[in-house]
């Protein structure tokens, strides 16, 4: 059992020099140096059993490396004085693994009671991150599904893809595309049950959407976790878990990125064609909404693919994270924060004008909601109790179909409503919690 100290300080070398270092958690990976890396020193990558990245110093990643659960403090103090050049003790030791390697959750608990904290072992919760997550393929299907998908990937065949997707929307565009749209719009409109239709494809684009993120890790030599679903923002959103790609180079990263939007663009091919050969009405809608989709999932201020392609060009994960120091850096006469210092000088200035052109983008959405919020929710009242009992006459008529289309309506009326229940006390804690902790810093400044 370890010795114990007082908090925040290192205990005496004598009092735990002969005390055998703890072991790491069952199925934590020392990944290595994290590749392609924004910052000045690049940190290393711990994978903890439940696929979380942790980034450690290189000294705290030699310690991690050299807990075996065998050697003694002491000897594990020697190795890592020869290992980094410094001079090392075990009381040294001993702080670092109990006071940042336990609470990060990597160090095996002797007893309960020495298990780290509930948010330390979940993880922090990010802003505007996918809530209320549910995994609906495991991870072995989820292998299965990156393996089948995976030769996707080889560089001629990405190329002919691409040029096919180029040249058939094109002619498509300009041989009638605009007369097309309308007609087929206005066919659509006397047929409401063929929504339901488009909602199909655009789900099945949606879970190949996925399977493109986790083909393209498992390509670069990482491995895919859990597929599901969340709320992200107000609505419902599938996800896949590719965290692992943080091993892989930047190259691998981006490509994991964009895994998803090459496959859009395959799902959009396969529409065109679809679409050409059949003439239906119903699937032109669904390749037009499918390219807004994809044009709107480059978005960087918003965690949608284009913010992790920003974040794995700088080679900085979670933008999000540094909002706070890069705006007080921003602040006359504040010297830059750590978070922002740590960084190199162009990924610095690139995160700045994210920073500041997020910020806008952020407010206008939450000052437009507060101010239209009063004038929708009543018409939106009414309008659900206009489709309930339009929905409700289907029913009692027999229409499957205008059932069927009548819940869907009444669903996209809820949901974003319901997604805004979900998610706003979230935000309000998260906003409530960093209020709290400037006003005890200010606080505790000298004056």
């Amino acid at each position: 059992m370890a010795a114990p100290h007082q908090a925040g300080s290192s205990p005496e070398d004598e009092d735990v020099a002969h005390l055998a270092v703890p072991a790491l958690v069952a199925g934590t990976e020392l990944i290595g140096r994290y590749q392609g890396s924004g910052h000045r020193e690049a940190p290393y990558l711990v994978r903890r059993p439940e696929g979380q990245i942790l980034q450690l110093s290189y000294l705290l990643y030699l310690v991690a490396a050299g807990l075996d659960g065998r050697r003694s403090f002491a000897d594990l103090a020697a190795r890592l004085s020869d290992e980094s050049g410094r001079g090392i003790t075990a009381g040294q030791v001993f702080f670092l693994v109990e006071n940042r390697l336990r609470l990060a959750g990597i160090v095996a608990a002797e007893f309960e009671s020495d298990l780290p904290p509930e948010a330390a072992r979940k993880g922090r919760d990010r802003l505007l991150a996918l809530k209320f997550r549910v995994a609906l393929v495991p991870e072995h299907v989820v292998a299965v599904i990156a393996r089948v998908f995976q030769p996707l990937f080889w560089p001629p065949v990405v190329v002919v893809a691409l040029a096919a997707f180029v040249v058939v929307d094109v002619l498509l565009a300009v041989h009638g595309g605009a007369e097309h749209v309308v007609a087929d719009a206005k066919e659509l409109l006397n047929q409401p049950e063929q929504i339901l239709l488009v909602l199909l494809v655009l789900i099945l684009a949606g879970m190949f959407h996925e399977c493109g993120h986790v083909a393209a890790c498992r390509y670069g030599g990482a491995r895919p976790g859990a597929m599901g679903v969340g709320i992200y923002l107000v609505w419902p959103a599938m996800y896949s878990t590719v965290t692992d790609s943080y091993r892989l180079s930047r190259v691998g990263r981006l490509r994991t990125d964009l895994g998803g939007l090459y496959f859009n663009v395959i799902a959009m091919l396969i529409m065109i064609i679809g679409y050409v050969q059949t003439g239906l009405p119903w699937l032109l809608a669904a390749l037009l909404a499918w390219q807004v989709t994809s044009f709107w999932q480059l978005l960087p201020s918003i965690r949608f693919d284009g913010y992790y392609i920003l974040s794995d060009l700088v080679g900085a994960p979670d933008l999000f994270d540094r909002m706070g120091p890069v705006l007080r850096s921003l602040l006359p006469g504040r010297r830059p924060h750590p978070r922002v210092q740590e960084l190199k000088p162009w990924v610095r200035r690139v995160i700045t004008v994210w920073v500041v052109l997020t910020i806008p983008f952020m407010a206008y959405w939450i000052t437009a909601f507060l101010l239209l919020a009063p004038y929708v929710l009543p018409t939106l009242w009414h309008s659900l109790i206009l489709q309930w009992n339009i929905t409700g006459g289907s029913i009692q008529a027999g229409d499957a179909a205008g059932a069927a289309v009548g819940m869907l309506r009444l669903a996209m009326l809820v949901l974003p409503w319901a997604g805004i229940t979900l998610v706003l006390p979230n935000l309000t804690s998260q906003f409530a919690r960093s209020f709290r902790k400037w006003r005890t810093r200010h606080t505790l400044e000298p004056r």
